[in-house]
């Protein structure tokens, strides 16, 4: 007799084209996929869920299922299948249809947890009483021609019968999308061990069999179809990672308490969704907030840190070139010092022909001059060149980010790796033996300057400017170092070396050994001098960023103990003009650390959050109050350019106040930042330039009255110049200083002040549109105040009537409004007095006030059409009294 039994390996996942080293057993979106369906290219490596048919001779169907599940469990996974074009990884294997004679009939049972969809139930009839309440059944009278095994209970699966007797259709199959989900749960009590790692090991499958057993347990406590794959296990005690699938997305509230009492053996903790483990085929399975490694072709690791929600971040290249390995296995030599030229040469070589850019070759390079300059002999000035032009490669702007990497993944027993750069450095000065009275290294990230202080030969100055920086975003740096003669008195030879790199600004890091949060905010200077005695030294710095306050200036060198941070001790500051001198009693690394001003004031952001929904409530009453009266008042065309000026001033000013609230809800620096600085910077000028529109329509309808400008044209004037003019402004502001890194400012979304000023694109057109329209109004109102002649009809009077009307509007106005700007010039400067920001941000929150009260209610016909308004729609109560009076009826 022919039994057949079949086995559908539902989890892991089904095929998904993808490479190897992204691929995660969570990530799919398909439900069923069949291996008649799997026509894919074998060459990759993807993750499938395969339908296998088994014939077993037997009649008892408890003894099928039981030969079946032996034989499959002693294919005990992972099984690989080797065939001709690759190799199948059988990880998952799950029992779902078992179909046998009974009787003289075929029956196709279910396994646990698997049904038959209602339409097969009818179609070839129920054998079972199992029924569901939607129909669904678990055993059926004969094997489905169409192929199709058991199924979730939610998948829905609906056969359709053909009009041709003597073919079969095959089924139309509509499916529910499963719900994946991954979960991590810390089990506290187990000991992780390597084994762990290896899904091959025993250790790794008796752990898996049991906590899926557990995990499943606790899941379909909530969700009954719940299924659950261990996907890994980390450090802590043990970490598990596993995915959830089922027909509905399980919230945390549902599973936490399962979990928590997932077993009286363990102590369980359900983790963060943003804290889990990631899981990747070439990382494994990492903590959250970890690194993974794994090896380069060459030398070196690739690194990745493990972010949030299980996601692994960019992978760090910490590969290290052939050519710079040579040399830092050269390094771990002895008998360095015979070598000590030779490697220094070599090294020089090597950062030209590689990228030294990558964090692996900058951290090689660092270790290998590190290694150099502990050797025990004196360094010439070839040697000098070629350790700085080594340096001034790895410090160069394009390595910037470079060293952050190497910052945040720096093993926490090791000191700050640009810490240590620095350091050896300093440990090559102190060996260098000058040939000459002077000796200067002109590099394009690094520069020094030696002298030998002889007292018969005074060729050699101590007055040392460093300047003209050729890196563009730091050639407005400059630093001058001073020691004055009498510090060489009892020296008779001294040698000085100074030292200025513009880029370590961007490389050390700013923590500090004081209080306060400061940036550095100047070069970097090394002063080292061959004396033992204490030397007091004078340095002038030229701030980075002009606009950070003078008064907060701290004088710092970089303290070398433990990791490494910014010390004041033994340096006082001094204001010296727009620069900051520090005069220091001792020698090593400095430079000038300033704060970030920020006026932190609780009132000025009550008085803004309070001001700013104020002037949005006048101006949505402002448009509502125009559209109300807007047939009575725009009946010349006079009348209507005003109406439209002061409308379009309005809706800007509320659409520039709606992208203020939304810059101060995001992250500065985001996408989204600097979308909403774009449209404040361009809403605000639109709001100027149609200010100035109403001053050029008072210039066109008093210098030019005979000449009748049709109100078509006069409407397309008016909208070129208030939205064509801010457009090209704001998009030249934009795709100038984006590119640059100087569009918005630090730690906000507005204009940048710091490089290349794009904020003067706003406040340059803003003061020139006050300024014309300030003399406009000074010509019209000498215009209207001489004697009218000629006509006085009614209609010259009422246009004459609406041209004053304009006139006060603007009067009004653009003084306001360039006041408003006038006091916030003085809060671009840093350390300004609080009261221009209390003014500042008093009147800039008010626009939408007085633009309600001086561009609508001041306005005669406005007011006279709500008054006749409000009269026409209150209820009215007449008292009619008759007198007689001089024969007269008088009705009151």
């Amino acid at each position: 007799m022919f039994q057949r039994s079949y086995t559908t390996g539902i989890y892991p996942p089904l095929c998904k084209i993808a490479q190897a080293e992204d691929t995660s057993p969570t990530e799919d979106s398909d439900i069923r996929i069949h291996l008649r369906r799997l026509k894919r290219d074998v060459n990759q490596q993807n993750e499938c869920e395969l339908d296998v048919a088994l014939s077993i001779i037997e009649n008892d169907m408890s003894k099928i299922s039981e030969l079946a599940l032996k034989l499959l469990q002693r294919l005990s996974h992972p099984i690989h299948l080797s065939f001709e074009s690759g190799t199948f990884h059988i990880t998952g294997i799950n029992l779902t249809t078992v179909c046998q004679y009974v009787n003289i009939e075929t029956q196709c049972k279910c396994d646990s947890g698997f049904t038959w969809n209602s339409a097969f139930c009818s179609k070839y009839q129920s054998c079972s009483v199992n029924n569901t309440g939607t129909g669904n059944c678990d055993c059926i009278r004969r094997e489905p021609t169409e192929g199709t095994y058991c199924e979730l209970p939610s998948v829905t699966t609906t056969p359709t019968h053909s009009t041709e007797p003597t073919t079969t259709s095959p089924p139309t199959v509509s499916t529910t999308t499963l719900k994946r989900h991954k979960h991590a749960v810390k089990i506290s009590g187990l000991t992780f061990t390597v084994e762990l790692n290896n899904p091959s090991s025993s250790l790794y499958k008796n752990r898996s069999k049991e906590f899926k057993t557990l995990l499943e347990k606790a899941y379909r406590k909530v969700q009954p179809d719940a299924v659950v794959n261990i996907i890994g296990f980390t450090k802590g005690s043990v970490i598990i990672l596993y995915q959830v699938v089922s027909t509905k997305s399980l919230t945390l509230s549902e599973t936490t308490t399962q979990i928590q009492n997932l077993s009286p053996k363990y102590r369980t903790e359900l983790l963060p969704d943003d804290e889990i483990p990631c899981y990747n085929k070439r990382y494994g399975t990492t903590n959250y907030n970890s690194i993974a490694e794994t090896c380069c072709v060459n030398t070196g690791v690739m690194k990745r840190r493990c972010g949030k929600n299980g996601k692994y971040e960019e992978e760090l290249d910490f590969c290290i070139s052939d050519e710079i390995n040579n040399i830092l296995q050269a390094v771990n030599t002895t008998n360095l010092d015979t070598k000590f030229s030779n490697l220094l040469q070599q090294l020089s070589n090597g950062t030209d022909v590689v990228n030294i850019t990558t964090p692996g070759n900058v951290q090689a390079v660092v270790t290998i001059l590190t290694q150099i300059s502990k050797v025990n002999t004196t360094v010439n000035e070839t040697d000098m060149e070629n350790v700085f032009h080594s340096v001034s490669r790895v410090i160069s702007s394009a390595s910037v980010d470079t060293w952050k990497i190497l910052t945040n993944t720096k093993n926490e027993n090791n000191s700050n790796p640009s810490s240590q750069l620095l350091q050896t450095v300093e440990n090559f000065n102190d060996r260098l033996n000058l040939q000459n009275c002077c000796f200067k290294i002109e590099k394009e990230n690094i520069q020094l300057r030696a002298a030998r202080i002889v007292h018969e030969n005074s060729s050699c100055s101590t007055n040392e400017l460093f300047a003209n920086i050729s890196t563009k975003e730091y050639s407005n740096l400059s630093a001058s170092v001073f020691i004055s003669p009498e510090e060489f008195e009892d020296t008779p030879n001294a040698t000085v070396i100074s030292i200025a790199y513009p880029t370590w600004i961007d490389i050390l890091p700013n923590t500090t050994t004081f209080d306060g949060d400061f940036l550095i905010n100047g070069l970097v200077m090394t002063i080292t001098l061959n004396i033992k005695k204490p030397v007091n030294i004078s340095m002038t710095f030229s701030p980075r960023n002009r606009m950070l306050d003078l008064n907060t200036a701290m004088c710092a060198f970089w303290d070398f103990s433990g990791n490494g941070a910014w010390n004041n001790t033994g340096c006082t500051p001094e204001i010296s003009g727009e620069n900051i001198t520090c005069n220091c009693d001792h020698l090593t690394s400095f430079s000038i650390l300033m704060s970030p001003d920020s006026i932190d004031d609780p009132a000025l952001g009550y008085i803004t959050i309070i001001g700013v929904a104020i002037s949005i409530g006048c101006l949505v009453i402002t448009v509502i109050i125009e559209a109300t009266v807007w047939k009575h008042v725009t009946k010349n065309k006079t009348s209507y350019i005003r109406h439209i000026g002061i409308l379009n001033i309005a809706v800007n000013l509320l659409v520039a106040d709606i992208w203020f609230i939304v810059a101060s809800a995001v992250t500065p620096g985001t996408g989204a930042c600097i979308a909403a600085t774009f449209f404040i910077h361009f809403f605000y000028l639109a709001l100027f330039f149609w200010m100035l529109t109403l001053g050029l329509l008072l210039v066109y309808r008093l210098l030019f009255p005979f000449h009748n400008l049709s109100k078509s044209a006069m409407m397309g004037i008016s909208f070129s110049i208030g939205y064509l003019a801010p457009l090209i402004i704001s998009a030249i502001t934009i795709g100038v200083t984006y590119p640059r890194n100087s569009y918005t400012r630090e730690g906000a979304c507005w204009l940048g002040w710091e490089k290349e000023y794009p904020l003067l694109a706003f406040v340059i057109p803003a003061l020139v549109i006050i300024a014309i329209n300030l003399i406009i109004l000074i010509v019209v109102i000498c215009k209207l105040l001489r004697p009218t002649i000629g006509d006085r009809s009614r209609e010259n009077n009422q246009e004459s009537e609406m041209l004053k009307q304009v006139v006060r509007s603007i009067a009004v106005l653009t003084p306001i409004l360039g006041l408003t700007w006038a006091f916030g010039i003085p809060t671009f400067q840093k350390g300004s007095p609080k009261a221009f920001h209390y003014i500042f941000t008093i009147l800039n929150a008010s626009q939408g006030f007085f633009i309600l009260v001086f561009g609508t209610f001041m306005d005669k016909k406005v007011r006279g059409v709500l008054t006749k308004s409000l009269l026409t729609e209150a209820p009215s109560q007449i008292n009619v009294r008759l007198e007689n009076k001089n024969n007269g009826i008088i009705i009151i």
